[in-house]
């Protein structure tokens, strides 16, 4: 009786020691992951017709920088909600559409080369432009952002002494991309590059032949268990943003500053891959449910196993 006991109340303390450390302290400690879509498909994961567009809960360009001018949000000439590349018009020789993801490409591609019809399913932007006597310069970027969202205990920043979370993705872009997690301020660009406010480093950069990629990358808050540390994760919303250069001349001519259209794009493929203390996501949101029900059954055993009141 006594040992029964014994278990019962250790059960109580632990889970009253679980409910001090997370609420009276408020440590932020994730319990699932929700929200992580690939490109081209809907809220439901299925896929999105080609030539239109990708609902809003899914990735959307958010700002862009063409010819030397930004566009940000409240524009609707390259940012908004992505458009899905028709299957015809991409490369051979790049990685192609799975049966759970296709090729994005921001607002204003075109289906020529040469021009064309605009959102239409084609994936020609404005790359290089050419100026003087035919130096090409001021790249195109395009932001694209997913937003997600994690949900457990406490607020703020996820420490990985208390949940370490792992996002492995796959994408290939063209021509090249670098990976932000939760950027402090929006995306400002210059004239060769672009730059996160507040001091924000890419986790991931690919500059070689992106448009191949066919190797996975992780985004973490620890090195624990064989992770990455490249990443700032919160209890609630947070932002995955992919900046896709567009930088090489697809259109050679004789015209000053006349802009350049080339393929571009971005195709994401793997997102589901995401573990928090190792365990898969979906299985990750079983065990709390578990530790309060051993918790609650403890107490109860406790309270029957007392003697009744004089």
């Amino acid at each position: 009786m006594k040992f029964r006991r014994a278990i019962a109340l250790s059960g109580v303390l632990a889970l009253g020691l679980w409910h001090f450390a997370t609420v009276a302290y408020g440590q932020a400690t994730a319990t699932n992951i929700t929200g992580l879509y690939y490109t081209g498909v809907d809220a439901n994961n299925n896929l999105v017709a080609q030539g239109t567009q990708s609902p809003s809960s899914a990735w959307k360009v958010t700002s862009a920088y063409v010819n030397g001018t930004a566009y940000n949000g409240s524009s609707t000439t390259y940012t908004g909600k992505s458009y899905v590349i028709s299957s015809s018009l991409i490369n051979p020789g790049d990685t192609q559409n799975t049966g759970s993801a296709q090729w994005v490409v921001a607002p204003g591609a075109s289906t020529a080369q040469t021009g064309g019809t605009v959102n239409a399913g084609g994936d020609f932007l404005p790359g290089d432009v050419k100026t003087g006597s035919g130096a090409y310069n001021n790249s195109a970027y395009f932001v694209y952002q997913l937003a997600f969202t994690i949900t457990g205990t406490g607020s703020g920043t996820i420490s990985g002494n208390t949940s370490n979370i792992q996002i492995s993705m796959t994408l290939a872009a063209d021509d090249t991309y670098s990976v932000y997690v939760n950027p402090a301020g929006a995306m400002t660009f210059n004239g060769s590059g672009t730059l996160a406010t507040g001091g924000t480093t890419a986790a991931a950069t690919l500059s070689a032949n992106a448009w191949q990629n066919t190797t996975a990358i992780n985004l973490g808050n620890s090195t624990n268990n064989g992770g990455v540390n490249n990443a700032s994760f919160v209890i609630g919303t947070n932002y995955i943003d992919v900046v896709v250069a567009n930088t090489n001349s697809g259109v050679s001519g004789s015209n000053t500053n006349s802009l350049l259209l080339n393929p571009s794009g971005l195709l994401v493929y793997q997102t589901s891959a995401a573990t928090i203390n190792g365990h898969p996501v979906p299985e990750v949101t079983a065990w709390l449910p578990v530790a309060v029900a051993i918790g609650l059954f403890g107490l109860r055993r406790f309270r029957r196993d007392s003697p009744l009141p004089a």
